[in-house]
């Protein structure tokens, strides 16, 4: 914490410094006068969200996504195979030092806009908000590195600084059990007494506010295997949102942004005058890219013309993967064998191919309009959650050939297919991304009330709940799961519905399966296989962030894979 204190004052300490001695310093703001009416006390709690984009980046996608058993990422950044150690910690580091400053400045808002001279209204809901925005921080920060040092007070001197530099790890289960009760006590009924117990989509400006606090309670519960406490939030959330056949498939589209469905977005906004947001998260969740509007050997220029290549979430064969018959015999795909989680791909054989000794996977153009394939119903989320080559009719190349059911050549060949047209940014200029990022959505409700209830014992109830979202996709109910199985479809449903949301390790973590079934699916990533230690499901750490504290913060689970916690060397 105090490295994070520090890296601020220094910041101020650059900005006096570039400051003329002749200038006028008497408007300077300070504490004292930046919370005397709503609009100020509105201004500082927005640079509370401002810390979510400095960490919801590239490298984030590739641990919570790139290093789980449906995806796979051939790069040499050390997140996407799990290079990781106390001294070289990838984005744990990033991770770290925003969500402290976010929990830093939305403790200062708290206590500051408590006292501030506005109506009781504003002051309690804006107070309620920071609470809100305070606990999202602290779920990535337990969900990343399990224990963590906990505090919930403003940073006024010095003093403070000492006393929180030197905290040690809170276990995760007891911070997440203070948030539940304080979003519990002091968060949701101010909602609920103001009118505010609204869908995100509702409020005028999208804010962390109702839904987003008792998301986090029900996650906060189930992360400590509290079923029944988890229901009681997402119960509130059920009478809200209602049953998910009111939100389209087409919706979850990242592209589509603030719609019914959503619970919390990451704000991404587009101006003429300039880029407001760039990163090159999008470019990780595209098919190969090969210039001038090809990808991988369809030409879509649509998605954006003359981007530089950059590494790609390829799927692994448990999720969606189409294995063409091998030799010169066509021979039907044994699904029980592969046991992926999207059963029936729209991919069929094409051309043999004796460069790869193999019939090529193509897209089956009837299957996909008539909905089945192989005598099954086709998941229709495939469409969207996998790039499996061109769904848009009306397209043509330079030449004015339709593109409509061109297959990209990693799908062709190896039937492994990319992120889908979902995650995708029109138009997408370098690395500019102006798609929102949905955080979290009713569907994930949904099916967190359907582990709920399986937990419990009540599998009707778990079954009426999954089958909500495979209704949506277009599929059969599930019925009749026995209490051996039920985990197996969650795990599964989950990742049909959620893959590439930035959820999935986190999922595995909290089941307690993220090493086994990494490590198991995972056999065509680059070093990953050889470098997975069972330690990774939770990041280290920095070795600087517990130099500060002189060693009260340490890795104890590193020591396993023969590192010295201090130096963070083999």
């Amino acid at each position: 914490m105090k490295k994070i204190t520090y890296i601020s004052l220094l910041v101020l300490g650059v900005l006096v410094q570039a400051c003329s001695l002749e200038e006028d310093m008497t408007s300077r703001a300070t504490r004292e006068d930046s919370y005397n009416t709503v609009d100020q006390c509105k201004a500082v709690l927005n640079s509370c969200y401002d810390n979510f984009n400095a960490f919801i980046t590239t490298n984030f996608a590739l641990m919570v996504e790139g290093c789980t058993d449906i995806w796979h990422v051939n790069s040499n950044t050390p997140d996407a195979f799990c290079d990781i150690s106390p001294s070289k910690p990838g984005c744990g580091i990033n991770l770290w030092t925003y969500c402290y400053r976010g929990v830093m400045r939305a403790n200062e808002c708290i206590e500051c806009i408590s006292n501030a001279p506005i109506s009781d209204e504003d002051r309690l809901t804006l107070v309620a908000e920071a609470r809100v925005i305070r606990a999202l921080y602290y779920y990535y920060l337990t969900n990343t590195f399990n224990g963590v040092p906990y505090y919930t007070c403003m940073v006024k001197d010095d003093s403070d600084l000492e006393r929180i530099g030197k905290l040690g790890r809170t276990p995760a289960n007891d911070i997440r059990d203070s948030l539940y009760v304080d979003l519990g006590q002091n968060a949701i009924p101010v909602f609920e007494k103001y009118g505010l117990d609204i869908k995100t989509s509702e409020d005028p400006e999208n804010r962390a506010r109702y839904a987003l606090g008792l998301m986090l309670m029900a996650k906060f519960a189930m992360w400590r295997g509290e079923w029944e406490r988890a229901l009681e939030p997402l119960g509130k959330l059920e009478a809200v949102y209602g049953t998910l056949d009111a939100y389209p498939l087409e919706d979850t589209d990242w592209g589509v942004k603030n719609t019914p469905e959503s619970i919390f977005e990451i704000q991404h906004e587009y101006s003429t005058t300039g880029i407001q947001y760039y990163s090159s998260l999008g470019r990780l969740y595209y098919p190969k890219i090969e210039g001038d509007g090809w990808y991988d050997g369809v030409y879509m220029p649509q998605w954006g013309t003359n981007l530089s290549n950059w590494a790609f979430l390829r799927t692994n064969y448990h999720f969606a993967v189409f294995r063409p018959a091998e030799g010169t015999e066509k021979k039907e795909v044994t699904w029980a064998e592969y046991k992926n989680c999207i059963m029936k791909l729209p991919l069929t054989y094409g051309e043999y191919d004796p460069d790869i000794k193999r019939y090529e996977a193509v897209l089956d153009m009837d299957a996909i309009k008539a909905g089945v394939i192989r005598g099954q119903k086709i998941d229709r989320r495939s469409y969207f959650v996998l790039g499996l080559g061109e769904m848009d009719k009306d397209l043509k190349d330079p030449e004015g050939n339709s593109t409509y059911g061109q297959t990209f050549g990693e799908v062709r060949r190896n039937g492994r297919a990319y992120a889908g047209p979902k995650f995708w940014c029109k138009n997408l200029v370098s690395s500019y991304d102006s798609n929102n990022y949905k955080i979290f959505r009713y569907a994930d409700a949904v099916l967190m009330m359907a582990e709920c209830h399986f937990r419990l014992g009540d599998f009707q109830t778990g079954e009426y709940y999954l089958n909500q979202t495979r209704a949506r996709a277009g599929v059969d109910d599930i019925t009749g799961l026995a209490e051996d199985t039920f985990l197996t479809e969650i795990m599964n449903e989950r990742a049909r519905e959620l893959a590439g949301e930035l959820h999935r390790k986190y999922d595995l973590v909290r089941w307690g399966v993220w090493y086994d079934e990494t490590k198991k699916w995972n056999k065509n990533s680059t070093g990953l296989k050889d470098k997975i230690r069972p330690c990774h499901e939770y990041y280290p750490i920095p070795d600087t962030e517990c130099a500060m504290t002189g060693y009260v913060l340490d890795n104890p689970a590193y020591e396993d894979m023969g590192m010295d916690t201090e130096t963070g060397e083999e």
